[in-house]
């Protein structure tokens, strides 16, 4: 039991680190197209940086943002077919989903790292930083996804859509 908690606790540290870079780079992303937007309007300056900053902290910002997300279990899911199953299958479905989640994020993990590789030798043109710091945040998410995937396999009561009797449910129309 004291493993499983050291391991709750390495997951938990992962998130925060992932969710605290994600914030950063959003509020750098904010204030790169902020200051750039305000110079060129009201002091007639563009900034040389202003255009290949923004596109660099936008990916990282948009994977690692959906690492985070899937972990919050904030991420976009459509359950409602499996809501009509029976628990024990729902269970069963819950664990083939993980499995071919993992099998995704490691395949797309694996490629965008030998495109990470080959591209190592090209640079942005103004910032001189190798376009590899720019694509290494997909594999790097991808091993975001993994790791929270591999903890989701591991918690004994995993979050099932709930049972519907296999009823539709619809919003109501006549809102307050």
């Amino acid at each position: 039991m004291e493993t499983q908690s050291k391991l709750t606790g390495i997951f938990s540290n992962i998130y925060k680190l992932a969710e605290l870079l994600t914030a950063v780079f959003f509020i750098l992303l904010c204030l790169s197209v902020t200051v750039q937007v305000m110079a060129r309007y009201f002091f007639n300056l563009a900034f040389s940086w202003g255009e290949e900053l923004p596109i660099f902290l936008f990916l990282w910002v948009s994977f690692l943002a959906a690492a985070v997300a899937y972990r919050d279990g904030s991420h976009l899911s459509v359950d409602f077919i499996v809501a009509w199953f029976p628990k024990k299958v729902r269970f069963a479905i819950y664990y083939i989903n993980l499995i071919l989640s993992l099998g995704f994020v490691l395949t797309v993990g694996y490629y965008e790292s030998l495109m990470t590789l080959s591209a190592r030798h090209s640079t942005f043109v103004v910032m001189k930083v190798s376009k590899a710091c720019c694509y290494v945040g997909i594999p790097v998410s991808c091993i975001l996804f993994a790791l929270f995937i591999i903890e989701q396999m591991m918690t004994k009561k995993p979050k099932l859509p709930e049972d519907d009797n296999g009823e539709l449910k619809f919003p109501n129309p006549e809102r307050p």
